[in-house]
């Protein structure tokens, strides 16, 4: 009656090994997950481009690594980089829920981790792999010191990659086993260990420091198989379990029922029974090698590699098909062969260390012989001890896709790093790669006797090619460029575009000042040379800021500062130059900027204000209109010159607006003269090109002639001969909708500009004005008597007028009335004046007589007070021609 339970006993074991070798397998596959945590980790802590962060902290490294998908990618939840004196230098967290990282991580999330950093300062930190309970539950940790990718170089940092254990992590698990698992955290409150049977929590309350795995029958039909999962400091902190069919525990019930009746039948009828006896233990025997060969159908089954040795001589003993396969041998055969023909780098130190830890799981990284050939593998040596013979076990991993997938990675980083540190267009590197590699530069050379140049090179009226050809062809120009200029330039020059028409030469180690003059000028011609486009032969130039370090500056940034400085005097220059930057240049600048944020705060106020000089018929010698022209009283400088901030407000585009404010001033001195009964006249205001191209102008100064209760008839625009030459249609469109609202038209500096007559007669313009350079030196013989004739001559044939500018002699007016000249301003008959004076010459008009120098004194004596304010000084120039 012994036979029974003895025969289900020995079934069980075969069953409680088979549940074993399961959750053996489930345990594996968890601690293959772990290994791919600390191989990423591995990955990024032996990598220069960490190093070089911890160097230099650049966001770039942030923002190229540790983001969302990065994290994603290596099923990693939170990333903490702590340097050698334990501070952070970054942390970030992700909840896999397609949210940004969050960065720095909250301090509760970090706080449970710290048991894996080193000690600060430590000398020496061995790379850590482990789990722990947090707040996240169960997380895996892999922690390593940050070095150079060819280990010489240490930082004493430490990078510590998190993963928080939850189902999708536990469904991978799932995958690679090919088995139901489950995970109950030991690490949360008592009540997930009350839902266990009683004899797991018996096995976890022992001693399970040096037992894995235990299997539990749950009822007749069905086992579960636990492995343990331990802390740091070998305590249970999680189980994995499987839930398998009792295939094996039915087929020795079966058997055992089967021998126990047979033996009954035997005291029943002792002669037949043996007979039946002998037949049911064959088919019990049958049975068993079923199983046997159930299990080894199985192994054959499995992809892996896998060999049996012998404990005591290393030999093997067994093999699964994959490696017979491979080695094209039969299996009474397999003990010719050793370890190293399946796997060359596990050394007999290796399985002897395996053998010295039973229980234990070595894991080492070997190549393996397969079908295929030798492929990369990953090797786990477990030392059995099966029936008193000791026995190790080797199981290699094919890992070989991925480490192919981490070499793709990191191909992938090369690249996109190389894409994104280069220009898209021209193929040259980009700013982002002049901020990395300049400073390191700027090093070298700091330690050699020679210099560094950096230009800053400007393709001049670059805008023109893409308003006349079109941007693609704007786009195959910077190309050429690109190209030229790197042809032009020796190997160890770096050539970048900055974006736009901008370019930047870095040439390290010039000999002196005549070898970076040299290089400009190269650079100059190979942009200069013709270039075949659409047909055409196109030229441009390009002008040059040159900085040199160290002299203008010991840093990159202020390399820059300093070419930008030195292009923007090029241009100032008349482009197509280049010039090197000087300390007095950065003052000319600033001052440029203090004037232009000055104007800037003007604009709008009462520091902005107007002068009027009359306009005289020459026939009759009264005033007929006014020009008023800008003054800028600044409150500490005083009265600044307009040659000065007209030309700023032309630059920097404060002009239009200059220009409505003094439409707006005229307009409400008019209304203001108007309410005080002066008799006024029309005013002429200067317009510059700006204003028609930014502004609805037309529509402008018909709101401010609303706004001041005056009509449009007694303002009056003077623009220059060069606005005809800008957006034609739009230009000559709004000179008409100005004429029909009541305004005449003066055409201003006519003879100094294009003369272009076809415009000219296109244009709805009333009246010319001839520039005071062909009046200053008006007399008897003058070379520029014909010219006056002919623009007064061809005037009279359009039905225009005529007004002489800057008549200052009698002579100058008696020759102009005698030429036919219609109208005449200047000093001869007054300079600008204020408006307070200026109501006083309106008021002659009442007298009916000419303007003559004895009227202007009588009528401006009526005003002492306001003579103080009234403008000394030659004659307006051009640049300032909207103000004089």
């Amino acid at each position: 009656m012994v036979t029974g339970p003895t025969l289900m006993d020995s079934f069980q074991r075969v069953e409680f090994e088979a549940s074993t070798q399961k959750a053996l397998q489930v345990y594996r596959a968890f601690e293959a997950d772990l290994r791919q945590l600390a191989i990423s980790n591995r990955d990024y802590a032996q990598w220069d481009d960490s190093v070089q962060f911890l160097q230099d902290r650049n966001q770039h490294y942030i923002d190229a690594n540790l983001v969302r998908d990065t994290f994603l990618g290596m099923h990693v939840d939170l990333v903490w980089i702590i340097d050698r004196d334990g501070h952070e230098v970054y942390s970030g967290i992700t909840d896999r829920s397609g949210a940004p990282v969050v960065s720095p991580a909250p301090r509760a999330a970090l706080q449970d981790l710290t048991r894996y950093l080193p000690p600060v300062h430590a000398a020496d930190f061995s790379p850590v792999t482990g789990l722990v309970a947090t707040a996240h539950g169960l997380t895996a940790v892999a922690a390593r010191e940050i070095r150079s990718t060819d280990q010489t170089q240490g930082s004493g940092a430490t990078m510590l990659f998190a993963r928080f254990i939850e189902e999708g992590d536990v469904q991978r698990i799932r995958d690679t086993s090919e088995l139901p698992v489950q995970m109950i955290s030991l690490a949360g409150p008592a009540g997930a260990r009350r839902t266990l049977p009683a004899a797991v929590r018996a096995w976890l309350g022992g001693d399970t420091a040096t037992q894995q795995t235990f299997t539990v029958p749950d009822n007749e039909r069905q086992i579960t198989a636990y492995a343990v999962v331990r802390d740091a400091d070998l305590k249970p902190i999680a189980l994995f379990s499987t839930q398998l069919p009792r295939t094996i525990f039915a087929l020795g019930r079966r058997t055992t029922w089967m021998m126990l009746a047979t033996i009954g039948v035997m005291f029943i009828c002792f002669g037949g029974a043996v007979f039946w006896l002998i037949r049911r233990l064959q088919r019990s025997f049958a049975a068993q090698s079923s199983v046997e060969l159930q299990y080894q159908n199985i192994a054959a089954q499995l992809r892996e590699s896998i060999l049996v040795l012998d404990g005591e001589t290393l030999e093997i003993v067994e093999a699964n098909d994959t490696v017979l396969k491979a080695l094209h041998c039969r299996r009474e055969a397999i003990d010719h062969y050793a370890v190293r023909d399946v796997f060359p780098e596990i050394t007999p130190d290796v399985l002897r260390t395996a053998l010295a830890a039973p229980g234990d799981r070595v894991v080492q990284e070997s190549r393996a012989f397969g079908a295929d050939g030798w492929t990369d593998a990953e090797v786990t040596i477990s030392s059995l001890n099966l029936q008193g013979r000791s026995v190790l076990t080797l199981v290699g991993h094919d890992i070989s896709h991925r480490k192919a997938a981490a070499d793709r990675e990191r191909e992938t980083r090369r690249k996109l790093s190389t894409l994104a540190q280069h220009d898209p267009l021209t193929g040259l590197p980009n700013r982002l790669y002049l901020n990395r590699k300049v400073p390191r530069v700027l090093r070298n050379v700091g330690t050699a006797d020679r210099s560094l140049a950096l230009m800053y090179v400007d393709i001049d009226n670059f805008k023109n090619i893409n308003d006349s050809l079109g941007h693609g062809a704007g786009d195959r120009l910077l190309q050429v460029v690109a190209r030229r200029m790197r042809a032009a330039m020796p190997p160890h020059t770096v050539v970048a575009r900055m974006g736009g028409d901008e370019f930047v030469i870095v040439a390290p180690l010039m000999a002196d000042r005549e070898a970076i003059e040299s290089m400009a000028t190269r650079v100059q011609s190979a942009v200069r040379a013709p270039i075949l486009m659409e047909g055409q032969t196109v030229t441009v130039t390009a002008s040059v800021g040159v900085a040199v370090y160290p002299a203008d500056g010991m840093d990159f940034e202020a390399l820059q500062k300093h070419a930008d400085i030195a292009l923007y005097q090029a241009k100032e220059a008349g482009r197509d130059c280049h010039r090197f930057f000087a300390a007095d240049m950065d003052v000319r600048l600033s001052e440029h900027v203090a004037l232009e944020q000055a104007l800037r705060h003007a604009l709008g106020t009462s520091q902005i204000f107007m002068e009027y000089q009359p306009l005289v018929d020459l026939k009759t010698g009264r005033l007929a209109s006014l020009e008023a022209l800008m003054r800028w009283r600044h409150p500490e400088r005083g009265i600044i010159s307009p040659l000065h901030f007209i030309s700023v407000a032309e630059k920097n585009g404060l002009i239009a607006e200059l220009g409505l404010q003094a439409v707006d001033i005229v307009g409400a001195q008019i209304r203001a003269w108007l309410d005080h009964e002066v008799p006024i006249v029309p005013i002429a205001v200067n317009v510059s090109p700006l204003q028609f191209e930014r502004t609805d102008f037309a529509r402008e100064v018909v709101q401010i002639a609303a706004r001041h209760r005056i009509d449009c008839q007694w303002l009056r625009f003077e623009v220059t001969e060069s606005a005809m030459m800008k957006e034609q249609e739009k230009f000559l469109d709004t000179l008409r909708r100005l004429r029909e609202q009541g305004s005449q038209i003066l055409i201003d500096d006519f003879g100094t500009g294009y003369s272009n007559l076809g415009y000219l007669n296109r244009m709805p313009v009333d009246t010319l004005k001839i520039d005071r350079s062909f009046v200053r030196d008006l007399g008897a013989g003058s070379s520029h008597i014909p010219l006056i004739h002919a623009v007064i001559d061809m005037a009279r044939k359009l039905g225009l007028k005529t007004v002489a500018e800057g008549v200052e002699t009698a002579e100058q007016a008696d020759l102009l009335r005698e030429y036919g000249c219609d109208f005449a301003q200047g000093y001869l008959f007054s300079k600008p004046v204020g408006g307070r004076q200026c109501r006083a010459l309106l008021r002659e008009l009442k007298r009916e007589r000419p303007l003559t120098e004895t009227v202007m004194v009588r009528a401006l004596a009526a005003d002492k007070a306001a003579q103080t304010g009234i403008a000394t000084g030659p004659v307006r120039s051009r640049q300032a021609s909207l103000h004089s």
